[in-house]
């Protein structure tokens, strides 16, 4: 953490108001702040929010000076519906870089995208949010909304841009390989691994020539390639993971045109309640990997899922969220993950987010301690 760095309140009381002052009964700051401790406290909708701002008037008064009192739940829609969201995200990943992030980053950032589904509404699609996610320290670092009109490919380079990387290994899925991210994530001092699919035809059929030529002389996988397998068997469902990487890229231009220093294939075999699955997948990274190193990265990319997108939605309802005027949805995305790293970062109870939401109801000292009040 930096020192003296400022407090998540002190950094929401910072935000630059979009109303005209004349005009303005409650304090955008302290708005956001409720809405924090709401979400916090299991609140999931507005009109929760701004129950549990009212239930929770006397406490706040120590704390905030309320000028106009509680907000409506439809204040608390509209301000977020007005807040710059490129700014709430700015403060978002500055707070995670400031004081989350207490050693240089290094390990797996998997960046993944995600829907809110909830904020479908008419002739407007549910909005889509690209997010990047810390596999060594469990939080999320940033996250950035993708334009109706365009896709992933155009909000991961914006995402890297506001992400410190240097050190880390960068893993996306077919969508992020792209030769411009690749480029963008190596001037940030990082590396890559990326999924090949069809999208870049030339470096798949430049891989899958590759392989598939290795694997009908090499039948039994001789010495000289590197080569690991893991097995699994969790909950009645077999995997045998199996990895070949190759370092040697002379006989690939089109993988050495993308700076890369390992392309690498993993086959899945799954078998579950008699039915059994096979899939070969491919890769290419900026780093050299053993298959060892390409294994575990490639498990750790899904992490985003299981302990980011899977948790918006189980422990904070973020699908069921109707959230839609103007820029609410978005910002309150951002707010949720302010509250799930909030709360990753306790060690002291071992429950899950849903329920560590609770104690945050139910007793004001854990909730000081969530919101970094007292040690």
């Amino acid at each position: 953490m930096t020192q003296n760095s400022p407090t998540l309140l002190d950094r929401m009381m910072a935000l630059e108001d979009p109303r005209q002052a004349a005009k303005c009964t409650h304090d955008l700051g302290e708005v956001v702040f409720m809405a924090t401790c709401g979400l916090l406290c299991g609140a999931d909708d507005w009109n929760a929010i701004a129950l549990f701002a009212e239930v929770r008037e006397e406490w706040f008064r120590q704390y905030l000076k309320l000028p106009g009192g509680i907000p409506s739940h439809d204040t608390f829609n509209r301000l977020f519906s007005l807040l710059d969201p490129a700014q709430f995200r700015e403060l978002f990943t500055r707070w995670v870089q400031d004081v989350l992030i207490d050693t240089p980053l290094s390990g797996v950032v998997a960046i993944d995208g995600k829907s809110v589904r909830g904020s479908r509404s008419g002739n407007q699609g549910a909005i889509h949010m690209v997010n990047a996610w810390s596999t060594e320290l469990g939080v999320s670092l940033g996250q950035y909304k993708v334009d109706q009109k365009s896709n992933e490919i155009k909000a991961i380079p914006e995402l890297l841009d506001i992400l410190m990387l240097r050190g880390c290994l960068v893993t996306l899925d077919a969508m992020g390989c792209q030769k411009k991210i690749a480029n963008k994530i190596l001037s940030a001092e990082a590396d890559y691994l990326l999924a090949i699919k069809r999208n870049q035809r030339k470096l798949h059929a430049e891989v899958d020539t590759w392989f598939d030529r290795y694997w009908s002389e090499h039948p039994d996988d001789v010495p000289g390639l590197s080569f690991a397998e893991v097995h699994s068997n969790t909950h009645g469902r077999q995997e045998l993971r199996r990895c070949w990487v190759l370092h040697d890229l002379e006989s690939c231009p089109v993988a050495t045109s993308w700076n890369a220093r390992t392309i690498a294939a993993v086959q899945l075999d799954r078998s579950s309640a008699g039915t059994s699955t096979s899939l070969v997948r491919y890769f290419v990274s900026s780093r050299t990997m053993d298959a060892n190193d390409v294994l575990q990265a490639t498990r750790q990319h899904w992490q985003v899922e299981n302990g980011l997108h899977w948790v918006l939605d189980v422990a904070f309802g973020e699908d069921q969220s109707r959230a839609r005027q103007g820029y609410a949805a978005e910002n309150l995305a951002t707010l949720r993950q302010i509250a799930l790293n909030l709360l990753k970062q306790d060690t002291t109870v071992k429950v899950g987010i849903k329920n560590k939401r609770k104690g945050c109801g139910w007793s004001d000292r854990y909730l000081f301690h969530i919101l970094g009040l007292i040690k």
